[in-house]
């Protein structure tokens, strides 16, 4: 978890001590191959790594139901709570924005970035200096709600 990850790399009791392994999502082929060897269709399983990418968690949930129903309802659920993270704090739109535009999150950070990790909105990898979206679903809904091109 990001937040684990920071205060290990933050706390100086920690840094010394402690390595750093990067356990990320299936990258977009590799998802597609798995689910169309679990049985989805291939244009099904082309529209899944589209809109969700390769989240195990969320590739699970698809193949045990519709799965472009699944994905939907899962947009859905992400683009809401986006929202009322949104409502809630004005401030956090700026680097949602900025991120979107391809800007460096990681150089820039601040409080708002620090509160859209811990919100698991944002990704942040200490390692490699990078902040990017959790998920291609909080991405999408960002541009939607922001309506920021891509």
């Amino acid at each position: 978890d990001t937040f684990f990850i920071e205060q290990v790399y933050t706390d100086s009791t920690l840094e010394n001590t402690s390595r750093y392994f990067l356990v990320d999502f299936f990258d977009d082929d590799l998802a597609k191959e798995i689910l169309i060897s679990e049985g989805l269709d291939a244009d099904v399983a082309s529209r899944v790594v589209e809109f969700a990418g390769g989240v195990p968690w969320i590739m699970n949930e698809v193949l045990r139901d519709d799965p472009l129903a699944v994905i939907e309802e899962l947009y859905r659920q992400t683009r809401s709570r986006m929202i009322e993270l949104l409502r809630d704090d004005e401030r956090l739109k700026g680097p949602l924005e900025e991120l979107l535009r391809g800007e460096d999150l990681y150089v820039k950070g601040g409080k708002e970035v620090k509160k859209l990790v811990e919100r698991e909105v944002l990704f942040m990898d200490p390692v490699n200096g990078v902040v990017r979206f959790q998920t291609k679903l909080h991405e999408r809904a960002a541009r939607e709600i922001l309506r920021v091109g891509g």
